[in-house]
């Protein structure tokens, strides 16, 4: 048990102990307490210095893996997950394939949904569309290392990019599409971040448990003309992924 954090459990509430234990050891994680990479307290150690029994401390740690909070290692122990950082450039908007490829990372795509969406006040008022536009949504995981890495929803204006139904964007780059097909040129991004927490789709894709944190990314992107030629909406797990950037005064 670490010196500086010491675990209490009520043996006499209605919370399971196995699920006072995660939140307890979900607080010493998130306070710093066990920082990334730390080795937490064995499942004996646990045991003892609560006055608990072993699968009670094995439910709650299950539970943390299962969230991407900790991971087990064979002979080893159990230590808190370092958050991945591949892939997150914010200060660029660079295509996925591109981001992979500066990194160097293994990865591939998978289209789960494509069709056409009509008229919504908030879509197009995002995209400043006519009522008679249509936008074609593009619903992609994306895989890094052969784990689910971010799940994208992409809206492309119809009237601006007539025929971009036609390709396969499990193989191909959408933006180099955009730009070698249609000649348009990505100039700036209006780009949100936001928690959210997982849905029963995105946690069952990402398996994990249903309400679990979620890092959403929302991008407005425009070309050189500063027409609005995509509205991508992108979920990330909110455990295992941040964003660094640096901060620069003029």
């Amino acid at each position: 048990m670490s010196e500086r954090y010491e675990l209490h459990l009520d043996k006499n509430s209605a919370v399971p102990l196995y699920e006072q234990l995660r939140r307890g050891l979900l607080d010493a994680i998130t306070g710093g307490q066990f920082p990334e990479g730390a080795k937490l307290p064995t499942e004996e150690e646990l045991c003892q210095a609560l006055g608990i029994s072993r699968p009670v401390v094995r439910q709650a740690y299950n539970a943390l893996i299962e969230e991407g909070v900790v991971e087990r290692m064979r002979g080893r122990g159990t230590f808190v997950r370092v958050p991945d950082t591949r892939g997150r450039f914010l200060n660029r908007q660079l295509s996925f394939e591109q981001e992979m490829t500066l990194l160097n990372l293994e990865h591939r795509t998978k289209v789960l949904r494509a069709d056409w969406v009509g008229y919504t006040p908030a879509l197009f008022g995002r995209l400043e569309l006519n009522r008679q536009d249509r936008c074609y949504h593009l619903v992609r995981l994306r895989y890094v290392s052969g784990k689910p890495f971010v799940l994208v929803e992409n809206y492309i204006p119809e009237s601006i990019f007539p025929g971009i139904d036609q390709y396969d964007f499990a193989a191909q780059s959408l933006y180099h599409v955009l730009e070698t097909v249609y000649h348009v040129q990505v100039a700036r991004s209006h780009r949100t971040l936001m928690a959210q927490i997982a849905n029963a789709e995105f946690a069952a894709l990402f398996g994990l448990h249903r309400g679990s944190p979620v890092l959403y990314v929302e991008n407005v992107v425009r070309d050189q003309f500063g027409r609005a030629i995509d509205l991508s909406k992108e979920y990330l797990d909110g455990v295992t992924q941040k964003f660094e950037f640096e901060v620069v005064n003029p």
